[in-house]
């Protein structure tokens, strides 16, 4: 059975009530249904011959792993026994159909042909195979979002307001991208929730601000290059007037011979965006522990680097970031990542920004109960300035302190046992640590008027404007509380955690790190450890040389 596009596709300005009645009344048509079923192919199908001769935006919710109908998926595929082996990559690639064709990759590829682009809201409770179903997604430029274990208190606000930006942001519609270099160069490969058309045409059916697109260059060998790089990107797209543009971005760079200038010349969060990027698709190809070889060998490549420039910042802070990726969840080892979980983070990190995929593998960590005077209050601009970031380690925290961790997906507030009853009282409300409840605590923090509690609410608020997609809920950590302490310090990557058990330091010295007064510099020149990246006292046990102000101060440009 499908509707007659011309009776179930109706302009929202003459049919909005109609609309609203049939969105009210669905909770009640199904409230009593005993079907615990999905047909989730069989209803993008659907939809998919409904929309097809005006495409637009297709909008998917689903709880468990569809089952029945078209591109039916089993749920005893999930097999915990693979997780933390060599085989647990099978279980985050894509299986296909009956017929042997590519499932839901080959769903999304017609999609886009029609100018659809879909979006993913997955709300399980037991394992779905979002391995399976997310390309459906990544193949129409759109995205997943992933509620495992939703409840309408712990989640609802995340999910509503998620939907709501999908809903009212700026669109750009039945989009091509095409890339050029110039002489002497060529693309080898692209990143991100795109289909690729040809060698260089990227068909984005949605564009927005939202999405982030990589791509890889290599010199060409046989082509001698000009002294100047150049790239062009040129998008094509129609507004929501109805208006066909194109927007070009040019970009053009002196090529150099100079080591040192290359060294110097290196974006730290641009370089793990990419090292992030291939070490995905290098990992899928082959299985996680090859991908974190991968990252290991890069990472002693640029330790080696550093010993040979140890005056270039870039290199300082290369090895940190590749140590966040290799204890993050994305690459970390042990068994206790479920494959849903994996595949949802792997499908966000192809398509985040720069500053938030460095945000994932280097999260922000802020004490809350020493607030300054100067931050925690809004300027004339609205900007609140936030305060001084702390190394991730536990060395940082105090039992009487409360610290937020944020890692551009949650805003994790841990509070120790010997805080300040007057701290707890002026933000929370109760008087004592025992007294505190974390799903109480976490709806009231920033709220009650006090002169704290104004400052704590203004720091989550310019926290949560920096990271306006995806909607950052806040949790609440009592110290103690193992469950929800536990990703809490696997978050302090300088520190020994679940994912490496290396501190920041005996990482480096695995990798080939030399302390300055071993290279083989001048006799005049001052021995200086690797720069903090909070620009504080230095990683783990790399001993007390001084940081520059000039370190300390490039820190807080690249980490805010």
């Amino acid at each position: 059975f499908l509707p007659l596009p011309d009776d179930i596709l109706v302009p929202i300005t003459e049919s909005e009530s109609a609309i609203v009645t049939l969105l009210d009344s669905l909770p009640s048509i199904f409230g009593d249904t005993k079907v615990n079923e999905s047909c989730l192919g069989s209803a993008v199908k659907g939809a998919f011959m409904a929309m097809k001769h005006i495409g637009g935006k297709m909008l998917v919710f689903g709880s468990c792993i569809p089952s029945v109908g078209d591109l039916s998926l089993k749920s005893t595929r999930d097999n915990p026994r693979l997780l933390g082996t060599e085989k647990e990559v099978e279980l985050l690639r894509p299986v296909g159909n009956k017929e042997g064709s590519d499932g839901y990759k080959d769903l999304g590829t017609e999609l886009t042909r029609a100018q659809i682009s879909l979006e993913l809201f997955m709300a399980p409770h037991q394992y779905v195979d979002l391995a399976s179903i997310s390309p459906i997604a990544k193949f129409t430029g759109g995205d997943v979002r992933f509620y495992p274990q939703f409840h309408i208190n712990t989640l609802g606000t995340k999910l509503k307001t998620e939907l709501m930006h999908v809903l009212s942001r700026y669109m750009g519609w039945e989009a091509v991208m095409r890339i050029r270099v110039c002489r002497g160069w060529k693309i080898t490969d692209f990143f991100g929730h795109l289909f690729l058309r040809g060698q260089d045409l990227l068909l984005v059916p949605n564009c927005h601000t939202d999405q982030t697109f990589a791509i890889s260059i290599e010199m060409d060998e046989n082509v001698n290059p000009d002294p100047v790089f150049c790239m062009q990107s040129a998008l094509l797209y129609t507004n929501s007037d109805g208006e066909r543009r194109i927007r070009v971005h040019t970009w053009a760079s002196l090529l150099t011979q100079n080591y040192a200038d290359i060294m110097e010349s290196i974006n730290v969060q641009a370089t793990i965006a990419m090292m992030s990027q291939l070490a995905l698709k290098h990992t899928l190809k082959h299985h996680l522990p090859d991908g974190r070889n991968m990252l290991q060998n890069q990472c002693q490549q640029i330790v080696q680097a550093g010993n040979m420039c140890p005056n270039v910042e870039a290199m300082q802070f290369l090895p940190l970031y590749v140590m966040g990726m290799l204890k993050s969840q994305a690459f970390r080892g042990p068994n206790d990542i479920a494959p849903d979980t994996r595949t949802y983070i792997w499908s966000r990190l192809e398509n985040l920004m720069v500053s938030q995929l460095s945000a994932y593998y280097y999260p922000r960590m802020i004490a809350l109960h020493n607030i300054p005077g100067h931050c925690g209050v809004p300027d004339e601009d609205g900007i609140v300035t936030l305060p001084e970031m702390l190394n991730l380690t536990s060395e940082s925290m105090t039992q009487d302190g409360v610290f937020l961790l944020e890692d551009g997906e949650t805003l994790n507030v841990w509070i120790g046992t010997s805080v300040d009853p007057g701290f707890l009282q002026a933000v929370f409300g109760v008087s004592s640590f025992e007294q505190l409840e974390p799903a109480a605590a976490e709806a009231i923090i920033g709220t009650r008027g006090d002169a704290i509690s104004n400052q704590v609410g203004y720091v989550l608020a310019q926290v949560r404007r920096e990271r306006s997609v995806p909607y950052l809920p806040v949790n609440i950590i009592r110290q103690g509380d193992q469950l929800r302490e536990v990703k809490f310090f696997a978050s302090l990557i300088e520190d020994r955690t679940i994912g490496l058990q290396s501190t920041y330091s005996e990482f480096l010295s695995r990798m080939g790190y030399r302390p300055q007064q071993q290279h083989a510099a001048a006799p005049a020149a001052q021995p200086t450890a690797m720069a903090s990246p909070m620009g504080g006292m230095t990683p783990g046990a790399m001993g007390s040389p001084a940081i520059t102000t000039q370190q300390q101060q490039w820190t807080q440009q690249l980490r805010s």
